[in-house]
């Protein structure tokens, strides 16, 4: 296990024909109050540039809705960077519902 990666975090790979064509990780939140559904953390999906607009983003979401059981049981929190919508979110509904604010670290007296 990497120490650096937080608990209930797990690192994924999608291969294609041998390659590796996408990155991503998923952090389990459980429920964030009584009653509410759990939730994950979907981390930015890295993918191949020459593997953009092949499906591969569409396939993992339906993975996670086939195998994890994410838009039924377990709702998706998905994380991109500033000004960046994938065309997959649209395809399955996924619509902005949180802002994130990020506190900086300071190592070592500095802000970074």
């Amino acid at each position: 296990m990497d120490r650096a990666t937080a608990p209930g975090t797990t690192h994924y790979i999608a291969e294609s024909e041998g390659q590796v064509v996408a990155a991503f990780a998923l952090t389990t939140l459980g429920r964030l109050r009584p009653g509410g559904r759990s939730r994950l953390i979907l981390h930015e999906i890295g993918l191949r540039p020459n593997i953009r607009g092949t499906g591969i983003a569409e396939e993992i979401f339906n993975w996670l809705a086939t195998s994890l059981g994410v838009g039924t049981g377990r709702e998706l929190l998905a994380l991109t960077p500033l000004g960046q919508r994938p065309s997959a979110f649209d395809a399955f509904g996924l619509s902005k519902s949180h802002q994130v604010f990020r506190w900086p670290v300071r190592d070592g007296g500095e802000l970074r």
